[in-house]
C-alpha cells in the first residue's frame, strides 16, 4: 500500500492520516478519513456499501445513512465529481492520480509516545479547535482549562493531529495523570521526545540541554495535580527552547505570565421544544447521538425522542464525559429510561470500558479526582456550595457561609476564586457576577453534604439569608421598573424554593416571611399555582406567634394570590391584612389592601366604596407611580361595578399612564385589557376587537399567561358579539388551556358555552352552563359584566334543546371536573 497519494491540488497521506488541499490540512473526522482511504485504495473498482461499512466501522452495526453523510462531506471538500454513486450497488473514487508520485508531506519520525492513529472523532468542538490552532500558531504556551470530563484531552489530541507536520521535530504527547511526583516530569518529557538523558537525580538540566534546538509541539495532558513542579519547568522550557510549542491541559491554570488560556465550556444544548433537525446542530446532542449510534444501530434522533435527549444533555450540563457515559446506556434503557434516572446519575453514569482511565469510568470518579487536588478546607467549602440552588451572588454566599470565623468575608472570596481556578465553580458574565456549580457538581456536593453533621445549620443560614434578601422585595418593587427588579430577584427563585422546603420542616416563622415576601415574584413569573400551594401549606402557621408585620405581609400576599381563583377567599385575606396594617400604623400597607379590596366586587357594594374612599384619602402625590396606579385601578373597578363606564375608562387611562411611567409592563397590559373590555361594554364592538387583537398579539411571547388568557377571553366575547364565530373558535383551544393552567376555567365557562351553542353544539353548551352555575354557587359569587352578558345570550339558544337532552346535559355538566371540561371541549371540537 502506498504511503501517499496525490490528485492535483489534493494530497492524501495514510501514514500521517492527513488530507491536504492546496498544501493546507483539511479538518476531517476519523471515520471520514477511513472512508476516503478505503475508496482511494480501491479506486480501480466499485466498492459496495457493505464492504465500506465493514472497513470503516469494523465490528459495529451502523445505519447506511452514516455512509451517505460522510460521502456528502467528502464531496464538499473534494468536489462533487470526486466520488461517484451507482444506486443500489456502491461508490467509486474517480479522481485521476497526478503523474508525480512525490509525497505531499515528509512525515517526521514518530515520537515514542506517538498519537493514536485512529483518534475518536471530535464532535461539537469545531469552533474551539479553530481557536486553539490559531492560539498555537501565535503563542509558545497554551493551556486548555476546564472541569474534569469537559473534553480537554480530546480537543488537544485533535489539535495535535492537525498540526503534527507543522514542526520539524513533530509532536510529542506526555500523559501526566499517572505521575504522583513532579520530579518525574522531566523524564516523562524526555521519553516522549525520544531523548537519551542521564537517569537519576534531577533530569531538568539534561532535558533543557537536549531540547534547546528542537522545533516541536509538546502536549502535557492532565497536569492539574503537578502544577507546583510543572510551572517552573514549563517556564524553563520556554526560555531555553524557543522552538518548542507547549500545549497543557489542566483543570487549573499554570499562572505564568506567558500563558495563553483557553477555557473549555460545556457543549451547546438546544432550547426546550427544539425539533430533531435543529437540535442535532448543537454539540451536546450531536455527541450523544454519535455515541448512542455507535453502540445501538437502532438508535435515531426523532421528533418523538428529541425532548428526552435534550433533557439528558441539559441536566448533564453538556459535559462530554457524562454524555458519553449516558449514551452507553441507550441499548439497555433507551433515552426515556436514561432521562428518568438522572436523579441517580452517579450509579447511572458508570462504565467498564477497557482502556479508559479509572477517573473517566464514572462521573463520580471524575469529580473525586478533581476534589483530591484540594485541601480539606477547600473541599469543605465546595461541599457547602451544595446548599445553593440555581447559583448565588457573592453577597449571598458570604451570608450563608459565614460561621463567625471570616469576619471580613475574604476567606469566602478567596475560596470561591480558588474553586473557580479549579474549574469547579462557574462564573457568570454579569456585573456583579453570579456563581454556580453545574448540576452534576451540585448533586455531588449535596451527596457529600448529606454526611456532614453541620449540614442542617448551613441550610438554616441559607433559609435565613433568603428571608433577609426577599424582605426588601416589596419595597424595591414599588420603586423599580419590572426589568431591573426581575434581574435582581428572579435569579434567586431556585434558592427561594430550597429555603421554603427547609423552612416548612424546621422554621415556620421563616416560611411565613418567605411566602409573604415572594408574592411579587410569583406574580411576575405567573407562578400562580405554586403561590397558592405555599399559601395553603403555610396558612396554619400564621398564628399569634408570628410577628404582626410578617402576618400582615402574608395576608396581603394571600389577597393577591386568590384574587382570580377565589374572590371570596381573596376578600377575606384583604380584611385580615388591612386590619393588621391599620394596627401597625403602616399607611402604605393599608393603602395597598384597601385598593385591592375595592376591586374585588363586580357589582355596587358599600364596602368597596368605603375602601376606595379611605385609600384615596391616604394617597400622597409623592408616592411612587406604581403605588398610585393602584388607586386609579380601584377607582376604575368601583366605577365599572357601579355602571359608570365613562368614569371607569377615564380612571383606567390614568392608571395606564402611571403604569407606563413606573416601568410596570404587566400592569400596563392588564390596564389595556380592561380598556378593551370597557369598549365592548360601551357598544364599541369593532374597537374592542381591534384592541383585543393588538393585546393578544403583544402578549404571545410574554411570560403573562393569566393576562393573555383574560385578553383572549375578552376578544372571544367581542368576536361573538360581532358574529365572528369562526374567529372566536380559532382562539378557543389556546384560551381553554391557559384558563386551566391559571385556575380561570370558572370565569371562562360561560363564554365557551355561548361559543358551543353558536356552533350548534347545544348539549356541550348545556353541560358547560351547568358546570359554570355550580362553580358560581360554590364560590358564592354573582355573574357580572361579560360573564352575565354571555349567559344572557346563551339562554335562548339553550331553550331550543329538547327537555330530556337538556336535563341529561345539566345533570352531567354539574359533575364535571376541570380536566373533564377540557376533554369535553376537545371532544366536541374533534369533528370540526
Amino acid at each position: 500500500m502506498p504511503d501517499h497519494y496525490r490528485f492535483g491540488r489534493i494530497a492524501l497521506s495514510p501514514a500521517t492520516r492527513q488530507l491536504l488541499i492546496d498544501g493546507q490540512p483539511a479538518l476531517l473526522g476519523a471515520r471520514a478519513f477511513d472512508l476516503l482511504q478505503a475508496l482511494v485504495e480501491r479506486s480501480d473498482r466499485l466498492v459496495s456499501k457493505g464492504e465500506l461499512l465493514d472497513l470503516v466501522w469494523p465490528g459495529l452495526v451502523v445505519e447506511e445513512n452514516n455512509l451517505q453523510v460522510h460521502v456528502s462531506a467528502l464531496r464538499k471538500l473534494l468536489g462533487a465529481q470526486a466520488i461517484s454513486t451507482v444506486p443500489g450497488r456502491g461508490y467509486r473514487f474517480t479522481m485521476a492520480p497526478s503523474p508525480s508520485p512525490a509525497p505531499a508531506v515528509a512525515p517526521a519520525p514518530p515520537p515514542r509516545d506517538a498519537l493514536p492513529e485512529r483518534p475518536v472523532a471530535l464532535v461539537g468542538r469545531e469552533r474551539e479547535l479553530a481557536e486553539l490552532l490559531a492560539q498555537l500558531d501565535g503563542s509558545g504556551l497554551v493551556t486548555l482549562v476546564g472541569p474534569g470530563g469537559i473534553g480537554k484531552t480530546s480537543l488537544a489530541r485533535a489539535a495535535a493531529q492537525a498540526r503534527r507536520e507543522a514542526w520539524a521535530d513533530g509532536v510529542a504527547w506526555v500523559e501526566l495523570a499517572s505521575l504522583t511526583d513532579a520530579s518525574l516530569i522531566g523524564g516523562a518529557i524526555a521519553q516522549a521526545l525520544s531523548l537519551q538523558i542521564a537517569v537519576g537525580g534531577d533530569a531538568t538540566p539534561a532535558l533543557l540541554a537536549s531540547v534547546k534546538n528542537l522545533e516541536a509541539l509538546l502536549v502535557l495532558d492532565n497536569a492539574e495535580h503537578l502544577l507546583d513542579g510543572l510551572a517552573p519547568l514549563v517556564q524553563a522550557l520556554q526560555q531555553g527552547a524557543p522552538g518548542l510549542r507547549l500545549l497543557v491541559t489542566s483543570q487549573v491554570p499554570l499562572h505564568l505570565a506567558s500563558e495563553r488560556l483557553q477555557r473549555i465550556e460545556a457543549l451547546a444544548v438546544p432550547p426546550d421544544g427544539s425539533a430533531a433537525g435543529p437540535a442535532l446542530q448543537h454539540g451536546a446532542v450531536a455527541l450523544f447521538c454519535e455515541r448512542a449510534l455507535a453502540v445501538d444501530r437502532r438508535f435515531a434522533l426523532t421528533d418523538a425522542n428529541v425532548g428526552a435527549v435534550t433533557e439528558i444533555c441539559r441536566r448533564l450540563d453538556g459535559v462530554p464525559l457524562a454524555l458519553e457515559l449516558a449514551a452507553a446506556r441507550v441499548p439497555l434503557l433507551g433515552v426515556a429510561g436514561i432521562a428518568s434516572r438522572l436523579d441517580d446519575r452517579f450509579r447511572l453514569l458508570a462504565s467498564s470500558t477497557r482502556g479508559t482511565p479509572t477517573r473517566q469510568q464514572t462521573l463520580q470518579a471524575a469529580l473525586d479526582w478533581s476534589l483530591s487536588l484540594l485541601t480539606p478546607a477547600q473541599r469543605a467549602l465546595f461541599d457547602s456550595l451544595g446548599v445553593f440552588a440555581g447559583g448565588f451572588t457573592l453577597a449571598l454566599a458570604g451570608a450563608v457561609l459565614a460561621d463567625g470565623s471570616d469576619a471580613d468575608g475574604w476567606a469566602a472570596i478567596d475560596g470561591l476564586a480558588l474553586l473557580s481556578d479549579h474549574s469547579l465553580v462557574q462564573v457568570g458574565d454579569g456585573d456583579p457576577p453570579r456563581y454556580a456549580l453545574s448540576e452534576s457538581a451540585r448533586a455531588y456536593a449535596q451527596s457529600r453534604l448529606a454526611q456532614d453533621p453541620q449540614a442542617d445549620a448551613l441550610r438554616g443560614r441559607h433559609a435565613r439569608a433568603l428571608r433577609a434578601f426577599f424582605a426588601g422585595a416589596q419595597r424595591d418593587w414599588l420603586r423599580m421598573a419590572d426589568a431591573p427588579w426581575l434581574a435582581l430577584y428572579e435569579p434567586e427563585l431556585d434558592n427561594l424554593r430550597a429555603a421554603l422546603a427547609w423552612s416548612q420542616q424546621h422554621d415556620p416563622e421563616t416560611l411565613v416571611a418567605l411566602v409573604g415576601a415572594a408574592a411579587p415574584l410569583w406574580h411576575h413569573l405567573s407562578l400562580h399555582a405554586e403561590a397558592r400551594r405555599w399559601h395553603d401549606i403555610s396558612e396554619a402557621m400564621v398564628d399569634g406567634n408570628v410577628p404582626k408585620p410578617l402576618a400582615a405581609a402574608w395576608w396581603r400576599a394571600a389577597q393577591w394570590v386568590w384574587a382570580e381563583a377565589s374572590p371570596g377567599r381573596s376578600r377575606g385575606a384583604a380584611d385580615h391584612a388591612q386590619s393588621l396594617f391599620r394596627a401597625l400604623g403602616d399607611e402604605h400597607g393599608l393603602y395597598a389592601q384597601l385598593t385591592g379590596l375595592a376591586g374585588l366586587w363586580h357589582e355596587p357594594n358599600p364596602a368597596a366604596r368605603a375602601a376606595l374612599d379611605e385609600a384615596l384619602a391616604l394617597e400622597r402625590p409623592d408616592w411612587p407611580a406604581r403605588e398610585r396606579a393602584w388607586g386609579q385601578r380601584a377607582r376604575a373597578d368601583v366605577a365599572r361595578a357601579e355602571g359608570r363606564l365613562a368614569d371607569s375608562r377615564a380612571a383606567r387611562e390614568v392608571e395606564l399612564g402611571l403604569r407606563i411611567a413606573a416601568g410596570d409592563e404587566r400592569g400596563a397590559w392588564r390596564a389595556r385589557s380592561h380598556l378593551a373590555d370597557l369598549a365592548l361594554a360601551m357598544g364599541e364592538v369593532d374597537e374592542a376587537v381591534y384592541l383585543g387583537h393588538q393585546l393578544v398579539d403583544a402578549l404571545r411571547d410574554k411570560r403573562a399567561p393569566a393576562t393573555l388568557c383574560t385578553a383572549q377571553l375578552n376578544l372571544m366575547h367581542a368576536l361573538l358579539v360581532r358574529g365572528s364565530v369562526d374567529e372566536a373558535f380559532a382562539l378557543s383551544h389556546d384560551a381553554l388551556r391557559l384558563a386551566g393552567d391559571c385556575a380561570m376555567l370558572w370565569q371562562a365557562a360561560d363564554t365557551f358555552a355561548w361559543l358551543a351553542a353558536c356552533r350548534d353544539r347545544l348539549e356541550t353548551a348545556a353541560q358547560l352552563a351547568a358546570w359554570s352555575d355550580a362553580m358560581y354557587r360554590h364560590r358564592d359569587e354573582p355573574r357580572a359584566g361579560q360573564h352575565a352578558q354571555a349567559r344572557q345570550r346563551l339562554q335562548p339558544l339553550l331553550a331550543t334543546l329538547a327537555p330530556a337532552a337538556a336535563d341529561r346535559a345539566t345533570t352531567a355538566g354539574a359533575r364535571l371536573t376541570d380536566q373533564e371540561i377540557v376533554s369535553l371541549w376537545d371532544g366536541a371540537s374533534a369533528g370540526d
